[in-house]
Order: C-alpha cells, then sequence, then structure tokens
C-alpha cells in the first residue's frame, strides 16, 4: 500500500480518538453539529495536506499532531485552559496506547517498530482498538466520575501533565531500541499507575459529588420550607386581618372618600400579590427562585425585569439551577442598587439546543474586566468572591459557556447551557 495512504489511515484512526476525548471533556460547541463535524473533516484534510514529510513519533509529528489537536478543540466547547488540558489527555492516551501496542507488536514479530507501522494490517487494527476501547472508557468514566472539586483537579492535571511527558521520552527512545520487552514494562507499568490513580481520584470525586449534593439538597429543602413557611404566615396574617380590611373600606365608602377606599384596596392587593409567583415559566422551582429574587430586587429599590422562555426542560438540577440564579441575581441586585438608574434584566432563550442565559445590570461605574479572569469581589465578607467561580463551576460541568463583559455603566454576562439530549 502506498505510504502516503498508510500514514493519512494512521493519523485518521488518531485524530477520530483525539475527537472523542475533546467532545467528552469540553461538550459541545457553539455550531451545529454538521456544521462543526463538516469543518472538522475540512480541518484534518488541509492538515493532512499540508502536512508535508511524515516521520513516525519525530518531535515534527509530535508538534503537528498537537497543534491539530488543539485546532480541533476550539470545535468544541470549554476555555482556552480546557482545551489545552484535553490535548494533553489526548497525548497521554495516544502516545500511551501506541507506545504499548508497537513495543508489544514489535517484540513478538522480531521486527524494529518502524516496520511495524508499515503494515496495512497493523495500522487498521490500532485505529479500530484504540477507538473502540475510548469509546467504551468514555461512557465508563461518565459514569462514574461527577463534579471534581478544584484541588483534586489541580492535582489530576499536573499528574497527567508528567505523565504526557513521559511517554514522549519514551516515544523517542522507542524509536532508537531494540529492547522492546523493557519498554512493554515500562508501558504497562505507565498504564497500571495512571488506572490506579484515577480509580482513586474517582473514589474521591464521586464522595466529594455526594456529599455537595447532600448539603445542596438540604439547603434547597431549607429554603423551600422557610418560603413556605413565610407565606403560611403572611397568609394567616391576612385573613386574620381581612375583617379589619373590609371595616377600614367601609370606613372610607361611608365618608365619601372613594378614593381612599380604592387607594386602600391596592394597598391590600399589592400585599396579596407579594406572596404570589412573579413569573410562570412551567419551572417550579425556577419560578420560585426567580419570585425571590425579584421580592429582594424590589426592597432594595432594584427593577428587575424578566423576557423569559418555557423552561420546563431547562437541563439543570436543583442545586445548579439554585447555584447559577441566586449567584448571578444577587450579584446583578448588589451592583444594581449602587447605579442609576437601579435597573437589572434577566433574558433567557432557547437558540440552536441551548439555552443562553443573559444577566444585564446597571452599575455605578465601568468594572475593568481581563480576559479569562472573573472580577474581584467587592463585597467585604468573605465567600463573596466565589459567587461567579461557583457559577463557572456549573456552567463546565454541563458543558456551557459564559462571557463577561462591561460598557457604558452596563455589566452584562451571557452564558449558555446545551439542552439535554
Amino acid at each position: 500500500m502506498n505510504e502516503r495512504l498508510l500514514v493519512a489511515l494512521s493519523c485518521g484512526g488518531e485524530f477520530v480518538a483525539a475527537l472523542q476525548i475533546e467532545a467528552a471533556i469540553l461538550g459541545r460547541g457553539r455550531l451545529p453539529r454538521w456544521a462543526a463535524a463538516l469543518l472538522l473533516c475540512l480541518l484534518w484534510v488541509g492538515s493532512q495536506v499540508l502536512w508535508g514529510t511524515y516521520v513516525p513519533y519525530s518531535p515534527w509529528a509530535l508538534t503537528f499532531n498537537a497543534l491539530r489537536m488543539l485546532a480541533a478543540a476550539f470545535f468544541f466547547g470549554g476555555g482556552l485552559l480546557q482545551k489545552a488540558f484535553s490535548v494533553v489527555v489526548c497525548g497521554v492516551v495516544i502516545l500511551g496506547y501506541g507506545n504499548t501496542v508497537g513495543a508489544l507488536a514489535a517484540g513478538l514479530n522480531k521486527m524494529p517498530m518502524s516496520e511495524i507501522w508499515r503494515l496495512p494490517q497493523s495500522i487498521l487494527l490500532y485505529g479500530v482498538v484504540l477507538n473502540a476501547l475510548l469509546y467504551l472508557g468514555i461512557r465508563l468514566l461518565r459514569r462514574w466520575i461527577g463534579a471534581i472539586d478544584p484541588v483534586q483537579k489541580m492535582v489530576g492535571t499536573v499528574y497527567i501533565c508528567l505523565i504526557a511527558l513521559l511517554n514522549v521520552i519514551l516515544t523517542n527512545f522507542g524509536q532508537d531500541t531494540n529492547q522492546y520487552s523493557y519498554m512493554v514494562l515500562i508501558c504497562i507499568l505507565l498504564i497500571l499507575a495512571t488506572l490506579v490513580y484515577f480509580a482513586l481520584f474517582t473514589m474521591l470525586s464521586v464522595r466529594s459529588t455526594q456529599a455537595s449534593q447532600t448539603e445542596a439538597r438540604m439547603k434547597i429543602e431549607q429554603e423551600r420550607a422557610d418560603a413556605l413557611m413565610e407565606s403560611y404566615q403572611s397568609q394567616r396574617r391576612l385573613t386574620h386581618e381581612f375583617t379589619n380590611h373590609m371595616g377600614a373600606v367601609g370606613f372610607y365608602l361611608e365618608q365619601g372618600d372613594v378614593e381612599g377606599a380604592r387607594a386602600y384596596l391596592a394597598s391590600v392587593s399589592k400585599a396579596v400579590a407579594a406572596g404570589t409567583a412573579v413569573v410562570d415559566t412551567h419551572n417550579p422551582l425556577l419560578d420560585a427562585v426567580l419570585s425571590k429574587e425579584y421580592r429582594q430586587a424590589a426592597r432594595s429599590g432594584v427593577l428587575l425585569n424578566f423576557d423569559l422562555c418555557d423552561l420546563a426542560r431547562f437541563p439543570l438540577q436543583n442545586a445548579e439551577l439554585v447555584t447559577l440564579f441566586c449567584n448571578l441575581l444577587d450579584n446583578a441586585i448588589r451592583g444594581a442598587a449602587e447605579a442609576d438608574p437601579p435597573q437589572v434584566t434577566l433574558r433567557i432563550k432557547k437558540l440552536d439546543g441551548a439555552f443562553v442565559i443573559s444577566v444585564r445590570n446597571r452599575v455605578a461605574r465601568d468594572i475593568p474586566l481581563t480576559a479569562g479572569e472573573l472580577p474581584a469581589s467587592t463585597k467585604a465578607e468573605p465567600g463573596h468572591g466565589m459567587g461567579l467561580a461557583n457559577v463557572q463551576s456549573v456552567l463546565e460541568r454541563y458543558g456551557g459557556e459564559y462571557v463577561l463583559s462591561c460598557r457604558n455603566r452596563w455589566f452584562c454576562f451571557t452564558g449558555s447551557v446545551p439542552e439535554a439530549g
């Protein structure tokens, strides 16, 4: 078979494997799936044509593949650091698999590794098995790995970068040695070390997630109980004072003061309306959260406007939903309370298979923003600076993205959450 075709076949299998990994880590991007698939095909064909002379596992080959995987990552979701991390993971998986399979095949066939990669059947089997194992592995990991706390995430990133570096060194070593039995042993030990680490990593992540979810559920249930108790007490007060209200209206009418009676009835109606939901999105928990924030904004003298679609199928679970909207609206209301005019607008629209969330609020002065960094906290008590960090964590967990801007004394948060499949 033509050597150029063999190279294309080998690189094609690795590119598909990289796409599987990036899709699992980064989630969907903004483009429709058909458009992303078409552009990714064009990326592979164009880069393959421009490649030039190919020397397997050479520094240029490793660099070129890494750049191509990084370019492919921009067709998925996630931030720049996540995209770079996904490329490192691709390197660990593909280089580790290639080193192990290549050394094992070279040792069994008693021929140099470079010759192994010239056999069409070896290349075809290499790509098919790699992608099949990845397909099964990704689904298994999705089932067991939940949210990852920042410390575990940082340690995991360092560990994976170290494994990637060792695989690069091992790859270069494997091209100039015939000691394939030692190379297979080293590859197996690296794989075992990685598997043991991630087994422990998964256990810690699952326990951390379960604890966080339990705490979040308890907080939500407490908020619901408090809201119900507050509503019940308000209703009792209104019922108890109903006779007095009617007596007051009768007094105004006996005095011929129709305007006074009308004003009194309006104030009573306003008090009753304050105990009911101010929005109806077909998502009861979200209605309760937004109604609570609306009343908080009113108490702060802030005008909170809503422009909402049907949110019955909004993808966030209870804990994440409360975290996202409470943090966003609390920050927006606090910022708008010091501005003139004090105004906040929440818009949620469904576009191209994703829910787009926009929260805009007036600010007293423009807030300087640095690309890739969250704005500094302006509240004295500790913990407030974690608000947007918690929002970021929720969006990353669901494959969402966000951008921040501040112009003409309008601070704007715009984020997207893919619709549940």
